[in-house]
């Protein structure tokens, strides 16, 4: 894959200059997750608060970016509203009336129905790797993942860490680290 963030921010750029909006500032989110942990969303509503008087538009490259599920989409919506942005997407023409809103909750709510069907067979395939005798969990100290042929990602020794994980277990197995 590419470099997603980036290119969010090129759309957004480019939708920016298109409507003759100024960028004043780029706020990113490099993680999902609860609205609290959004550090990026935290500093536009700061952003917002401290600007109200400018009418400041907030650029989000697509609905599906934007929040986890629908409850979160509209208390992130609510949130910038209240801050005194606009929200606006090269995806999507949001507005206030029934047909607008409509499109928004389908949009909100497909992307809440992908996230968690992602998530589902995530796990599922995890699950079976796991069931063929695979690990599937982050890689242990000494150990990293490589591409193997017939068996996708496999966890193998990263030296030289590797052998000080085997000798730190050998030597406790053999009573060398008593007393310490």
């Amino acid at each position: 894959g590419g470099d997603g963030l980036r290119s969010q921010e090129t759309r957004c750029r480019e939708y920016a200059a298109y409507k003759g909006y100024e960028v004043a500032e780029v706020f990113c989110d490099d993680v999902s997750g609860a609205l609290k942990k959004r550090s990026g969303i935290m500093g536009v509503v700061k952003f917002l608060k401290a600007h109200r008087k400018e009418n400041c538009v907030v650029v989000i490259d697509h609905i599906d970016r934007f929040a986890r599920d629908v409850r979160g989409h509209w208390d992130l919506r609510d949130l910038l509203r209240e801050a005194g942005g606009l929200l606006e997407s090269p995806s999507i023409e949001f507005g206030e009336d029934a047909d607008s809103i409509l499109r928004e909750n389908l949009l909100a709510s497909v992307s809440q129905h992908h996230r968690q069907k992602n998530a589902e067979q995530t796990k599922n395939r995890m699950r079976a790797r796991a069931m063929n005798g695979y690990w599937v969990f982050h890689a242990p100290i000494g150990y990293k993942y490589e591409r193997v042929a017939g068996h996708g990602k496999l966890l193998v020794p990263n030296e030289p860490f590797a052998s000080a994980v085997k000798d730190a277990f050998e030597g406790y197995a053999a009573g060398r680290y008593e007393g310490l």
